[in-house]
């Protein structure tokens, strides 16, 4: 009776470790890893170094980035609060309308940096015609289901973009 008291212990103790460390590999996935799948936008904001917020991206932001296992990303932001255009044809805005569009999007290929916890983005096409062929890096944060993307560029405001795990 007691042998078998003691191989019971031994296979609940085994059982408990295995299931332990299975969570810890889970839980250790690299950078790249944790950043493949679709992501949608819930903020978009831009502060001065002592955190003071500059400027937010509307109320409510709409936005969708897809990271893929193979280093292909899409993103596009776009403010909520946007007026229909006159004319309900397509590339026919006013100038008015054209500069309150309050949209980006841009795509290409990825790469991530486990040492400081960083993607680089190379940006083949934007709509933002001046971000084409660039590099582009934003350090990583992601805790749970929600990620942050935090520009730092030298001299300038910090932006941070903060998406949720589509589901």
């Amino acid at each position: 009776m007691r042998l078998r008291a003691i191989l019971a212990a031994c296979s609940i103790t085994a059982l408990g470790v295995f299931t332990m460390t299975s969570g810890a590999i889970g839980q250790m996935q690299s950078v790249k890893q944790q950043l493949i799948g679709t992501w949608t936008l819930i903020a978009w904001e831009q502060k001065k170094a002592d955190d003071t917020i500059v400027r937010r991206y509307g109320t409510g932001p709409k936005g969708i980035a897809f990271f893929d296992a193979d280093g292909h990303y899409i993103i596009t932001v776009m403010k909520s609060e946007r007026a229909k255009y006159a004319s309900n044809a397509l590339w026919q805005g006013t100038p008015e309308e054209n500069k309150d569009t309050g949209t980006i999007t841009y795509f290409g290929t990825y790469s991530t940096s486990e040492a400081d916890r960083s993607i680089t983005i190379h940006i083949e096409g934007s709509s933002f015609p001046n971000w084409n062929g660039t590099d582009q890096k934003r350090l990583v944060t992601i805790v749970e289901d929600q990620l942050t993307l935090t520009v730092r560029p030298p001299g300038s405001d910090v932006v941070d973009v903060t998406w949720k795990r589509a589901k």
